[in-house]
């Protein structure tokens, strides 16, 4: 049975007690229905996410050419709650710009410019992963999206678990990604070890996604952070915008 904690979604210092459990249980290689400022979502501590050996009689799905975690690990069970395929990627929520370094390399001045004018923040970043990043949770051109929230609730847990959270919306694949407690699908709900209510989201959009490469900006997802503060800031930083991007 899932276990629920009800906070405060405006809490500035989250229940000591719902924050240390959930973080135990995600520390343990558990799932956990979180609420960040956009969207609420699922999660794993990207610590207890190591591939291992497969069960007796388990196949062991590669991704890039590396095993996955076994069936019943939380980051297998990402993908199975959500009827999502292994090859697509999880975003990693971070605790701030001195992780665009920790996981990724070969980061862009525009980008570098993105995280400190919005993070914490509805901006999520694609950059090259490095090798902290494991094969298997990369996308297959081996980058990792990683983004800075503004939840307490998610700092907290990072805090307390001392690593990043993979996570994405927590939702079945084609539906939307609930924005309040009471848009989670039961079957979503039901497929994780522990989760947070912290009623309405702040944003109630999804995060903006973007990626530069060579000078160029490309907004991947529109979402919560508008397009042009995002463009306003890439090109003080240098970049060009790619012609699809601009609205």
């Amino acid at each position: 049975m899932t276990k629920i904690y009800h906070i405060a979604g405006s809490d500035v210092q989250p229940c000591d007690r719902a924050i240390a459990e959930v973080a135990s249980i995600l520390s343990a290689g558990g799932l956990a229905l979180v609420p960040t400022e956009t969207v609420y979502g699922l999660s794993v501590a990207v610590d207890a996410c190591e591939a291992g050996t497969a069960h007796p009689g388990e196949s062991q799905p590669l991704v890039n050419g590396a095993a996955v975690p076994a069936e019943d690990s939380g980051y297998r069970r990402i993908f199975s709650v959500k009827h999502r395929d292994l090859a697509q990627t999880v975003p990693w929520l971070v605790s701030g710009t001195k992780d665009l370094d920790r996981f990724g390399k070969d980061i862009d001045a525009a980008t570098r410019a993105l995280a400190d004018a919005f993070w914490p923040g509805a901006l999520t970043l694609i950059v090259p992963a490095n090798e902290r990043v494991p094969r298997f949770m990369q996308a297959a051109d081996g980058t990792v999206a990683l983004r800075c929230s503004a939840s307490p609730v998610i700092a907290a847990l990072i805090e307390a678990c001392a690593c990043p959270l993979a996570t994405t919306s927590a939702n079945t694949h084609g539906r939307p990604a609930p924005a309040a407690w009471g848009e989670i699908e039961p079957e979503v709900l039901q497929g994780v070890d522990a989760a947070i209510d912290a009623g309405e989201t702040i944003c109630r959009d999804a995060s903006t996604i973007v990626t530069c490469t060579s000078g160029e900006l490309a907004i991947v997802r529109h979402g919560a952070l508008s397009d042009e503060d995002v463009i306003r800031v890439a090109c003080a930083a240098g970049a060009r915008v790619r012609a699809s991007s601009r609205q």
